[in-house]
């Protein structure tokens, strides 16, 4: 239902999205579900998640996002929305709402059959006027036009790619290491092949054997990037479902955290 076409007011409410590069879309529905409800629940979309439905990387990792959204003084509760909790029931199973809001920018994406399955079960789906005038997508054009480019470019390529390297994370022409030699791997090299965005100077893989090669480079194990520091810049983790895995074995092996993406 829309909001605006009832006055109820619920105990339990909960949100769930990605809130990356939170903007006033945010804060206004964030702050129209606190209003009508006991209790707010939100939950915050994975780095992971959010690269595997939007096909790219958050522009603010998810430590941080859950700090921004927790800290607002509308929300009671923060937690991390992992895949299984995308779908209503799981997330229904832990929190106990009996409200869900939305901006009704997901109408169009099939959640009025959601609306009738949980109404079935003595929940709500509610739906607020989604904020026209701003949304991450736009900010991320407006604050990154080079990047937006390629990534747009990227996407025109060819049908084959279906996981897009994180233009917006790195600078044109800086040094970079792909690790991790699967498709997702693969597809960031072609990318950054096609497009002359920034040089790979190697591959690396958690796998990796001594004097492996990977797409005619070096292939290094997790152990070899740490004498690798002076030939690159960034880290570039080429997985959707190992990147905190694999994140948590390159800071444990003393490589700054702000040349990982």
């Amino acid at each position: 239902m829309l909001a605006t076409d009832t006055n109820k007011h619920w105990n339990i409410g909960y949100i769930s999205g990605a809130f990356d590069m939170f903007h006033m879309g945010h804060l206004h529905l964030i702050r129209r579900s606190k209003e009508r409800c006991n209790k707010l629940i939100v939950g915050v979309l994975t780095d992971e998640l959010i690269s595997k439905r939007k096909n790219k990387w958050p522009t603010i990792p998810l430590k941080e996002r859950l700090e921004i959204v927790g800290a607002l003084k509308y929300v009671d509760e923060v937690d991390v929305t992992t895949e299984p909790l995308i779908y209503k029931f799981t997330a229904l199973e832990k929190y106990g709402f009996d409200v869900m809001f939305s901006g009704d920018d997901h109408l169009a994406d099939g959640w009025g059959h959601d609306e009738e399955e949980l109404k079935a079960v003595g929940v709500d789906l509610v739906f607020f006027p989604y904020t026209q005038e701003v949304s991450t997508s736009r900010l991320q054009e407006i604050t990154l036009p080079p990047r937006a480019e390629h990534a747009d470019m990227a996407r025109r390529m060819d049908a084959g790619i279906h996981y897009l390297f994180p233009f917006d994370k790195v600078d044109k022409n800086e040094r970079i290491i792909i690790y991790g030699i699967g498709k997702v791997g693969e597809q960031y090299a072609r990318q950054l092949s096609a497009l002359d965005f920034c040089k790979v100077v190697a591959f690396a893989d958690t796998y990796a054997k001594p004097g492996d090669i990977f797409e005619g480079k070096r292939c290094l194990t997790p152990e070899e990037v740490r004498f690798f520091a002076k030939d690159y810049d960034r880290i570039v983790i080429a997985s959707t479902v190992y990147h905190s895995q694999i994140l948590s074995r390159l800071r444990s092996l003393g490589i700054e955290p702000g040349r990982i993406i």
